[in-house]
C-alpha cells in the first residue's frame, strides 16, 4: 500500500541510478494552467503504470519508484530489481563504494510502524525518507546519518545609519 509519492530514480543498463524526479507537478489543462497537485509516483507503479508515463531520461534503461529522497547522494548507488518482467520495483540500493544496502522492505516497515504510531493522526516520516527539498543526509558509505550542527556564531544587530 502507497505511504507517500517517492521519487523516480533512473538507471543505466548497469543499474546504476543516473538521475532522480524528486516531484511533479499536475496542472489543469484549462486556460490559467491550474496547478492540480503533486504526481503519485507510487500509486501510479502501484495501479501498473510505468516510470516512462512520466519521464524520460538520457541512457536510462528504466526508472522505478524508491522510498527515500536521497538528492544528489543517489548517483552513489545502484539498483538491485526484484518482481516479474513487466513488473519490476526496486528491491534495494547499493552503494557502489561501500557495498551498504539500503532495503525497501526495512524503509517501508518503519513508515508503517510510524503511521500506525499515529493512531489515526499525521506521521511526521521525514527523518526516515527525507523530502523533496530536505534530502536524507548520508555519509561516504552511503547510511543515513546526522545532519552537521551549524555553528552558533554570536549575532550582533546592525543598525541603519
Amino acid at each position: 500500500m502507497a505511504t507517500h509519492p517517492g521519487v523516480l530514480i533512473a538507471y543505466d543498463k548497469d543499474h546504476h541510478v543516473i538521475g532522480t524526479l524528486e516531484y511533479l507537478v499536475q496542472y489543469d489543462t484549462d486556460e490559467a494552467q491550474t496547478p492540480l497537485g503533486l504526481v503519485r509516483f507510487d500509486i501510479h507503479e502501484e495501479n501498473g503504470g510505468e516510470a516512462t508515463d512520466i519521464w524520460s531520461h538520457d541512457g536510462a534503461k528504466g526508472s522505478k519508484v524508491w522510498p527515500e529522497y536521497l538528492g544528489a547522494r543517489a548517483h552513489d548507488f545502484r539498483v538491485e530489481l526484484e518482481g516479474p518482467a513487466g513488473g519490476k520495483r526496486i528491491a534495494a540500493l547499493v552503494h557502489k563504494a561501500s557495498g551498504h544496502r539500503r532495503e525497501r522492505a526495512a524503509i517501508e516497515s518503519a513508515i508503517a510502524d510510524r503511521i500506525a504510531k499515529a493512531n489515526g493522526g499525521p506521521a511526521d516520516i521525514r527523518d526516515l525518507v527525507g523530502g523533496p527539498t530536505n534530502a536524507l543526509h548520508l555519509d561516504d558509505k552511503g547510511r543515513t546519518a546526522k545532519r552537521p550542527q551549524r555553528p552558533k556564531l554570536p549575532l550582533t544587530a546592525v543598525r541603519g545609519s
